[in-house]
């Protein structure tokens, strides 16, 4: 009965088995740890045949590489500086100097006495009419002429009014 299980091996690890009867094995090797140890055997000794070399790992590889691993040491080194990159310090740098140069804008246009009155001073000034009026035909004038450049004419803006009655 061994001699015939261990053949059946065998051909498993050879894929000479029927698919019903691997099945079968399968599921008897699932459940049996030393047909999964002759199974391992097996395949070890057909990777030998096939090729030059061959490592042979135990069970116990992987958790003996784990508890070295976690009996290793750790090391707070300190992190290595970083380079200095020049392109962002230069662009740091002209930023800066913005900066300053509209500081400095500010502070010298707060010291200098407005040219112009605030808006309360000239609502509460008193044009008469007809120098209200004349100094409108003269922008008026002024602007009107800014329409046409060496004797072309530019676009002028269109406006369109549109009224509804309401009854």
């Amino acid at each position: 009965m061994q001699d015939q299980l261990n053949e059946k091996i065998s051909q498993l690890v050879d894929d000479d088995l029927a698919n019903g009867e691997a099945l079968r094995l399968l599921q008897r090797l699932r459940h049996d740890d030393e047909l999964g140890a002759k199974l391992r055997h097996y395949q070890i000794i057909g990777e030998a045949f096939r090729s030059d070399e061959c490592i042979v790992l135990r069970k116990d590889f992987a958790d003996r590489i784990h508890s070295e691993i976690r009996a290793e040491p750790i090391y707070l080194l300190p992190r290595k500086k970083p380079v200095l990159n020049w392109r962002k310090a230069s662009l740091a740098i002209a930023a800066s100097a913005v900066l300053a140069v509209v500081w400095m804008a500010s502070y010298m246009n707060s010291n200098q006495p407005a040219k112009f009155g605030g808006v309360e001073t000239i609502a509460q000034r008193q044009i008469p009419a007809s120098e209200m009026h004349a100094r409108f035909k003269e922008y008026l004038q002024a602007h009107d002429n800014s329409l046409y450049v060496n004797s072309e004419p530019r676009q002028q803006p269109y406006t369109r009014v549109v009224g509804y009655q309401q009854e």
